[in-house]
Parts: structure tokens; sequence; C-alpha cells
């Protein structure tokens, strides 16, 4: 074998680049069982293996809650079993595959990133709205990096204010609220089975529209007229119009296919078709061994959460009467009382992922209509990663910006609870 082939080799088998590909193999193989229903063992051993080759690069506290979440869920699967119930090895493995694979179809969409040469810098009423407007447009599309492309031309000609950070990290997360291509999306769709996009939309943008308002007044309170912002292109809106078009067209012509797989489908190709670089091979190969590897992280915590909650599943049939609700549903108080603990475990620092895995089996067997369980994660999801700073977000200002985690939790505790009071009143005005 020629030096040249041994040195291909090393670079692309090499743990980091061979991550990449198993990243990339949990998405094709997951929409290829879909297609010829053929097991999901089969993304289920690619994206267990891709943790195994990153697991040694992941943060410490990716690696801390992953391996807490794994031990407990392998525990109280083992005590279920020693209690009569049936081992399910299945669901532990393969429960969070349909969010994986829309997860790493999204991350592609990063590729298409605007290349803003617009040098002038709005500021004022102008600014606040154009730059709130990009970080919920866009990101509610190509998600978390539009928060960078945001921040580092802000903080080119001095550091971010507390109120850019407040507009960043609330215009961005309160797109969980409605956007189907959030994973907070994936995560309500996968332990909420049969809720529709369609029916979560309008208390989506409900929300979303509440973020604008108390947003808007709070900045005005502060310092509106010097608020420097970022400027907003039309053109820059046209790949997320385009790809929200394409995934509602096929979703109205092929309603039996789940929403989470046509975005699986679509968004590659659409990264494909708008990619930024050139040449396109080359792109593509770049970020899948260089890039895509980052997502390790999220794929631990999804797979280590899916283990997790089949385990909490296994205790609740080791003990029913233990684990029942007075309720017999989903009553206005319940919704209240448990998306304001989901909402203070993500202030701590739990992921919303984990809090969600832990009660969905306890709040499934009190709903009947699933879009209001769908609502309520996502609910909690938008606005626990917006308020806190120990949320992916928050750590990425904290880290990236040098923001103050004190000056966010005192900037956002009353608007944390009006969004939570708002979320209860949705719930009962469209779903009690």
């Amino acid at each position: 074998m020629s030096f040249l082939s041994m040195s291909f080799l090393r670079s692309h088998l090499s743990p980091r680049p061979l991550a990449g590909w198993l990243v990339l193999a949990t998405w094709g193989l997951y929409l290829l069982v879909w297609v010829v229903d053929w097991s999901l063992y089969l993304p289920a051993l690619a994206s267990w293996l891709a943790i195994g080759f990153c697991w040694h690069k992941l943060s410490r506290s990716a690696k801390k809650q992953s391996a807490i979440l794994f031990s407990a869920g392998i525990g109280m699967l083992l005590w279920g079993v020693l209690h009569g119930v049936s081992l399910d090895v299945y669901s532990a493995t393969t429960r969070n595959l349909p969010l994986l694979a829309m997860f790493v179809a999204v991350c592609f969409l990063a590729l298409t990133n605007p290349e803003q040469e617009d040098a002038s810098q709005p500021t004022g009423n102008k600014g606040f709205w154009s730059t709130i407007l990009s970080c919920h447009l866009l990101g509610a599309v190509i998600n978390l990096s539009i928060i960078f492309v945001v921040g580092d031309r802000l903080q080119r000609k001095k550091p971010l204010s507390d109120e850019q950070i407040l507009v960043l990290m609330r215009g961005f997360c309160a797109g969980a609220y409605w956007s189907p291509f959030f994973v907070a999306f994936g995560v309500a769709m996968t332990y909420a089975p049969g809720a529709q996009w369609s029916s979560t939309f309008i208390p989506g943008a409900m929300m979303a529209g509440l973020m604008f308002m108390l947003t808007y007044l709070k900045t005005r309170l502060g310092n509106l007229p010097e608020f420097r912002g970022y400027p907003l292109q039309r053109d820059s809106l046209v790949i997320p119009a385009l790809l929200a078009l394409a995934v509602l067209l096929l979703h109205s012509l092929y309603p039996q296919v789940n929403i989470l797989i046509l975005i699986a489908m679509v968004a590659p190709v659409s990264a494909l078709l708008f990619l930024r670089g050139r040449p396109r091979r080359k792109v593509m190969v770049e970020y899948v061994e260089q890039r895509l590897p980052n997502v390790a992280s999220q794929f631990s915590l999804f797979l280590a959460a899916g283990v997790f909650s089949t385990g909490v599943a296994a205790i609740i049939a080791c003990y029913p009467q233990l684990f029942s609700f007075e309720a017999s549903q989903l009553t206005p108080w319940l919704f209240w009382g448990i998306s304001a603990l989901m909402i203070l475990a993500g202030l701590i620092g739990l992921h919303p992922v984990v809090s969600v895995s832990l009660v969905a089996p306890l709040l499934m067997p009190l709903v009947s209509n699933m879009n209001q369980l769908a609502f309520l994660y996502l609910s909690v999801w938008g606005t626990t990663t917006a308020v806190s700073p120990l949320s992916g977000v928050g750590l990425s200002m904290v880290s990236r910006y040098n923001a103050s985690s004190r000056m966010i939790l005192q900037q956002n505790w009353r608007y944390m609870l009006l969004m939570w009071f708002a979320a209860g009143g949705i719930n009962v005005l469209l779903f009690a």
C-alpha cells in the first residue's frame, strides 16, 4: 500500500473523522430503515459507536450528565427485571433515534449561513427589530449557528451589552415554541406520540408573539436609542422560507409521513443545493469529518435520556400506585405545576430533554390530547433555555461573549414568570 493511501486512511479513519461518518450513518440508516422496514438496531449501533469514538472529547458536563442518566436508567431497568418487568432493550437503545436523525439533518443547514457583507449597523428601533427577527426567523431554521453569526458581528466594535445578550437569547430560543426545525420539536413529537405540528403552531406562535412584546418593552426601559443591531437582509430569509414551504408542501401531499421524516429528508438536500462554499464535495466531507463530530455531546445526552426514560417506565410498571397522580387528566393546575418544576430544573443545568424524558411516562396516562402534552414540552423548552445561564445558549453567551450568569438570571426572572404563567393560560384557552 502506498504512502498516500496510508495517509488517506489515517486521516479518514482516525477517531474524530470516523465519528463524523458514524453520525452521518445514523441519519442515513434511519431513513433507510424507514423506507425498507429494517430493524432500528442498525442506526442505533451507528449512534452508540459515534459516542464511543468521541467520548474522550466530550465536555465534563456532557460526560457527567450522560453517565448519570445512563447508569440510573440501567439500574432501573435491572430493578424492573428483578420484579417481573420485561427488559425493553429495543426501546432503551432506539427511543430517540427519530430525534437524532432530524438533529443531524438540521445541522447541515449551518452550511447555508448568510454571508453578511452589509457593513451598516442599524440602531434604535430598527436595530432591535432587525436583530431579534434575525435570531428568531433564521434561528428557527438553521438553529444555534445564527447566534454566533449575529453575536460575532455585533461584538466587532465593542462587547455585547446586556440588552443585546437578552435579545439574542430570547429571540433565538423562542423558535422552540413553534418551529418544526428545532430539536425541541423533535423531542416533543417523540415523547408525545401522535401530536401534530399544525396543532402546536398556534399556541407556539402566541408564545413567540408575547416574547417579542416583553423583550421590546424591556429594551425600551433600557437604552433603546443606543441599541446596536444586526442588519437583516431579505435575501437571508429566502433559504429558510423555501425550506419551510417545501416541508409544509410535502406534509400536505403526504400527511401520513411523519414531519420529522420530511425534515430529515429535506434539510440535507437543501443544504447541498444552497451550499455557500465550493467545491461542494470538499466542503461536505470537511463538514462531516471536522464539525459533525461536535454533535456527540447531544448524541450522548439524547441516547442516555432514552435509556433513562425506559428505566422510569420500568419502575412505574413495578409500582403503579406509587407513581399515579390523584388527577385523572392533565388539569390546568397540574400543567402549571409540572412546567414550573421543569423550568426550575433547567435553571440548575438539567437539559430539557432529561426533564421531558422523566415526566413523559408519568403524564402519558393522563393525556388524551397529545398536542397538549407537546405544547407543555415546547413551552418549557422555549422558556427555560432563554433564561438559564446553564442552558446551551446560556453557556454560549457566557463562554463566547463573556456574559454574566448573574445578569442573565437577574434580567430574566420576571420574563420567566410571565412566560410560564402565559403558557398555562394558553393551555386553558386552547386545550383544557
